[in-house]
């Protein structure tokens, strides 16, 4: 009897779920080789980057070995996005007004999976406002790229342009499988109009404007005419594995 209980426990914590941690630092994290906030430090991690915390000590999370940060600034409460790094939204693509544009329910889920990413590093209960859409060809200056499924434009102006909380909103939409930049942050057409473009990767119904800028944020450049470079680089491509 008593093997048989050891086996029991043995085979629950064989199964027992390891959940995925997500930091929260803005905008990167240091990895230090000691639990220590004077260990030497050997790389950083950006914000919104998956970790496992092997292991709680002085305040630090052990994620991998003689590799420790600062458990202040992990949030390992992330069951709700436990599948969205591997599993692609479902292509639903039922066009529905949402938040008074219209989008498809493809996009829908992933701004959606966005807003679970936002209130794991630090933004709960925030949704993002939206100042265009999908199908629309209403706004000459998008060039095209609303023309179809899956791009959205967001307001920046509801957190004032903060540069922290803008940098953590475009972290959680890449994140949730969007190529995503600030516009109007840097010199660019955009410098009275600030918000987030956004196009989500993998729409069948996206627009040929809206597919060439999915490529360029893949080649880590800004979508715009000109192919400049990403002006939200320093933040990371924190896109799940199946958008990459």
């Amino acid at each position: 009897m008593h093997s048989i209980v050891i086996i029991l426990f043995s085979l629950i914590a064989l199964y027992t779920p390891i959940y995925s941690c997500i930091v929260k630092a803005n905008p990167t994290l240091n990895v230090r080789q000691s639990p220590s906030a004077t260990g030497t430090i050997v790389r950083s991690l950006y914000q919104g980057t998956t970790v496992k915390c092997l292991e709680n000590k002085n305040g630090f999370c052990r994620i991998d070995t003689n590799q420790w940060a600062s458990a202040e600034y992990i949030n390992c409460a992330t069951t709700a996005s436990d599948s969205y790094e591997s599993t692609p939204p479902k292509a639903d693509y039922t066009r529905k007004t949402w938040r008074n544009v219209k989008l498809n329910q493809r996009t829908i889920d992933m701004i959606l999976r966005a807003e679970v990413y936002l209130a794991q590093m630090g933004m709960s209960g925030f949704q993002f406002s939206l100042s265009q859409g999908s199908y629309s060809s209403s706004v000459t200056a998008s060039a095209g790229t609303h023309d179809g499924g899956g791009a959205i434009d967001i307001r920046t102006s509801v957190v004032n342009n903060d540069k922290k909380k803008v940098d953590t909103m475009i972290v959680a939409l890449r994140k949730a499988g969007f190529a995503a930049w600030s516009r109007g942050r840097v010199a660019d057409s955009f410098e009275n109009n600030k918000h987030i473009h956004a196009i989500a990767i993998g729409d069948r119904e996206a627009s040929s404007g809206a597919t060439n800028q999915v490529a360029s944020f893949k080649r880590g450049r800004n979508g715009l005419k000109g192919d400049g470079v990403d002006p939200d680089a320093y933040l990371g491509r924190a896109i799940p594995t199946w958008a990459k």
